[in-house]
């Protein structure tokens, strides 16, 4: 009888696997990398002149990019593969270098030229507002990221202020006259768009008001439908033969209906407080009153009224607060005149006046 010996199977897998040795330490296909290929670099300049680009490297086998920018800043910024980087720079060529690192070590480096341009500013707009001689400027532009430079026009070879976005200088003039104010917007590099705007500074506007002096600004506000304007004098003679005066309309806008003109400074009372004017008025019976009124708040006021006597020629009104007024403590600065307040005009000659020499005595 034969003796049948079974070995089990997996007995017999085991002993074969145990010829087999696994090594998982081995690095031998470290030696064998390359370093990165086909290094790239791409430039996206920013186009409103804040000089922000940003840098994106690209290149195969990469895990890592080390960027110098080229300018002053020396140290690199590491970016990791499909990333970017920003810079601001200043416009000028700058040499960007990128070191790519692969994942044996093994390095790669590419040197790309950065070109930044900045545009000319845009669409460049100088504010500029006079208080007698002082001068307030202010000036915008698209793309002026270098701020402005402003020259007032009074002065051989002047030396310009430097002013920023959304901020304003005030220059005072020696002087009344025509001035032309120039503007340089910058862009933060060599572009400039230049401006001019010609301004006008007048004297201080006092008391005789003759409308004779060119150099002092006799721009009267109207409200309520009121149009007053400064012409040449159409009746010259008889008590006025002045070259310019004042002339006035009411309208059929609205009953209180007037104009108002500021004085430099407030009124001095101290002397003198009657009112004299010259008036032209085309029917006699036509009430004129004239207000006195603190700038800047009408809560502080005076008037009295006056009736023209003659038609068709000139005649002096006399306007008198001494009644009303006994020192200046109320600052009263504006002058105002009001055609027959309280009744509808009709833009005729029967609610038109001439009138000149605003005089203060006593």
């Amino acid at each position: 009888m034969n003796k049948l010996t079974y070995i089990p199977l997996l007995l017999l897998f085991t002993i074969g696997s145990g010829c087999t040795k696994d090594n998982f330490d081995d690095t031998d296909f470290l030696n064998t990398g390359t370093a990165p290929t086909g290094e790239a670099v791409h430039f996206n300049i920013t186009d409103d002149n804040s000089g922000l680009v940003t840098i994106t490297p690209n290149s195969a086998g990469a895990t890592a990019y080390d960027i110098y920018f080229g300018d002053a800043t020396t140290e690199p910024v590491r970016v990791l593969p499909g990333q970017s980087t920003t810079h601001i720079y200043k416009e000028g060529t700058y040499p960007v270098k990128v070191i790519a690192s692969g994942i044996t070590g093994q390095k790669a480096e590419t040197t790309k030229q950065l070109a930044v341009t900045f545009r000319a500013p845009e669409s460049l707009t100088i504010t500029a507002n006079a208080n007698l001689h002082d001068l307030t400027v202010s000036a915008a532009a698209l793309y002026a990221t270098g701020g402005y430079k402003v020259y007032f026009g009074d002065a051989a070879n002047e030396v310009p202020v430097l002013i920023a976005e959304g901020a304003h200088v005030t220059h005072t003039y020696a002087k009344a006259g025509k001035y032309q104010v120039k503007v340089e917007a910058l862009s933060g590099g060599a572009a400039i768009t230049t401006a001019t705007k010609e301004v006008t500074i007048y004297n201080a506007l006092t008391l005789p008001m003759t409308f004779e002096q060119p150099d002092v600004s006799y721009a009267w506000g109207d409200f309520g439908g009121s149009l007053t304007t400064v012409i040449p004098n159409p009746y010259p003679g008889g008590i006025n033969s002045s070259a310019t005066v004042g002339k006035i309309i009411k309208t059929k806008d609205q009953t209180w209906a007037g104009n108002f003109i500021s004085m430099s400074s407030p009124i001095d009372f101290t002397g003198n407080k009657k009112f004299r004017v010259k008036v032209y008025s085309w029917r006699p019976g036509l009430r004129i009153l004239l207000q006195l009124e603190r700038s800047g708040d009408n809560t502080f006021m005076e008037n009295m009224e006056a009736v023209t006597t003659k038609a068709n020629t000139w005649e002096e009104l006399t306007f008198d607060f001494s009644g009303k007024i006994t020192d200046n403590s109320k600052k009263l600065q504006n002058i105002l005149f009001f055609l027959d307040n309280g009744t509808q005009g009709d833009g005729s000659q029967n609610y038109t006046v001439l009138f000149d020499d605003i005089v203060l005595t006593n």
